[in-house]
C-alpha cells in the first residue's frame, strides 16, 4: 500500500458489535433509584446528580427520549423531527442522526463513572453520529500521526448471496493517478467458495470509491462490484439503495453490503477475523502486506460460512456492544458515563444507564436513565 496524505478520515476507536445474546429472565433486579443491576459496576453514588427518567422499552416499537427537559416523547414523524435525542428499540440505542433521524446528534463513550459528577465535558477526541455499516465497518486501522493513513487489517470477509458464497480481502486503499497517490482507489482479492473448495482468486484494482473527493456531494457516484460476474458499476447512494447489480460498494472509507439497510439484494456478510480487532495494534496492522496475508485468505473454506453473524448493513451507533455488561444473565447496563450531543448538534449532556427492570432476551424492560447538561 502506498501511504498518502488524507485530509480527513472517519475514525472509530470504540469496538462495535452486535447485540449480545443473553438468556431469558423475567426481571433484572434493577433498583428504581438508579442502583446497579446484578453484573453491573456499582456507580450509584456517582450518579445521584441530574434528572432521572424511567424509559419503558416494548418491542417492536421504538421509544424516544428528549434530554432537555428530560422525558419520553412521541414525535409525529421521528425521521423528520428534532424533538428527540435518544431512541431505544430492544437492546439498540440510537442518536438523532444519520440513518436514524434528521438531527445532528452523536455520542461518545463509554467513559469512567468518575466523569459523571460535575458539569464539565471530559476530554474526548470526537463524537460518533449513527451510520450504516456492517461486516466491513472495521476493515481498516487509522494512523492519525503525521500523514493520516488508513491501513487495511487484511481481515477476510465472508459474503453470502443466496446459495453462493464468496470471500474477499481488502489489499489497499490507495491508488495512483497521473503519478499522484489517491485515496479510495481500492484493491481487493476475492474468490467464490464452494463445498468442493475455493475457486480461482480474482484480483481487482482501482475500484473507484473517491465519490468526487472532499467536494463530492451525495449524488456523486462510486464503484460497486458483483462477485458473480465481476462487473463494476458506478452508482450514487440513492441508486445503490435500489439496485441488485452489486454485492459490495466502495464510498470513500466505507464499504457497503447489498442487504438490509445497504440494498435490496439480500446479501449477508461477516468479518471472519472480527475476534482479532480488539487486540490488534496499529504496528502489527502496518506490518501486514498482501503477500504476508495471502495464507489467511487461502485457508478460508466453506465451513466458515455459518453462524448468526452474517447479515446485511444496519444502523451502527456509538453504543453498539458497549453499553451492556457482556454475557450478563439477566442483562444489565454497564454503569459508565456517555456524552450525548442533542439533535440540535450543539447541546451536550452526560448520560448514564443505571439499571434495568423486567429485562428479557428481547428487551431491557424499563431503563433508568440519568442525564444532565454539560459544558
Amino acid at each position: 500500500m502506498v501511504p498518502v496524505s488524507l485530509a480527513s478520515a472517519a475514525v472509530r476507536i470504540s469496538a462495535v458489535g452486535l447485540v449480545l445474546t443473553v438468556g431469558c429472565s423475567d426481571t433484572a433486579g434493577a433498583k428504581a433509584d438508579g442502583g446497579a443491576s446484578d453484573g453491573g459496576i456499582d456507580g450509584s453514588a456517582a450518579f445521584e446528580s441530574g434528572a432521572l427518567v424511567r424509559v419503558a422499552v416494548v418491542p417492536p416499537a421504538r421509544t424516544y427520549l428528549r434530554l432537555a427537559p428530560l422525558g419520553v416523547v412521541t414525535p409525529a414523524d421521528p425521521k423528520q423531527s428534532n424533538e428527540w435525542d435518544l431512541a431505544f428499540e430492544g437492546y439498540d440505542v440510537f442518536t438523532n442522526s444519520g440513518p436514524s433521524g434528521s438531527g445532528s446528534g452523536a455520542a461518545f463513550g463509554p467513559l469512567e463513572v468518575a466523569d459523571y459528577p460535575g458539569d464539565a465535558i471530559p476530554d474526548i477526541p470526537f463524537t460518533n453520529p449513527d451510520k450504516s455499516g456492517g461486516a466491513f465497518l472495521d476493515w481498516y486501522d487509522y494512523d492519525g500521526a503525521g500523514n493520516h493513513v488508513l491501513w487495511s487489517r487484511f481481515h477476510v470477509v465472508g459474503v453470502k448471496d443466496g446459495t453462493r458464497s464468496f470471500k474477499v480481502q481488502v489489499l489497499g486503499y490507495y491508488g495512483e493517478r497521473d503519478g499522484t497517490g489517491v485515496p479510495a482507489l481500492y484493491s481487493i482479492r476475492y474468490a467464490e467458495v464452494t463445498e468442493r473448495g475455493p475457486k480461482d482468486t480474482v484480483l481487482v484494482s482501482e475500484l473507484d470509491g473517491t465519490a468526487g473527493g472532499p467536494a463530492g456531494g451525495p449524488t456523486a457516484k462510486s464503484a460497486c462490484i458483483d462477485f458473480g460476474t465481476g462487473e463494476r458499476t458506478m452508482l450514487a447512494p440513492t441508486e445503490a439503495a435500489t439496485s441488485s447489480a452489486w454485492h459490495i460498494c466502495f464510498r470513500r472509507n466505507a464499504i457497503l453490503v447489498n442487504g438490509e439497510l445497504g440494498g435490496p439484494r439480500g446479501v449477508l456478510a461477516a468479518d471472519l477475523d472480527a475476534a482479532e480487532t480488539a487486540t490488534e495494534t496499529l504496528e502489527a496492522v502496518k506490518a501486514r502486506t498482501a503477500d504476508s496475508e495471502k495464507a489467511r485468505f487461502d485457508r478460508v473454506e466453506i465451513a466458515r460460512f455459518s453462524g448468526p453473524n452474517f447479515r446485511g448493513d444496519r444502523v451502527v451507533t456509538a453504543f453498539d456492544g458497549l453499553w451492556l455488561v457482556p454475557n450478563a444473565s439477566p442483562p444489565a447496563p454497564v454503569q459508565t458515563t456517555w456524552v450525548v450531543v442533542a439533535a440540535d448538534g450543539k447541546t451536550r449532556h452526560k448520560v448514564a444507564f443505571t439499571g434495568f427492570e423486567g429485562a428479557t432476551a428481547a428487551t431491557p424492560g424499563t431503563i433508568d436513565v440519568r442525564s444532565k447538561p454539560a459544558r
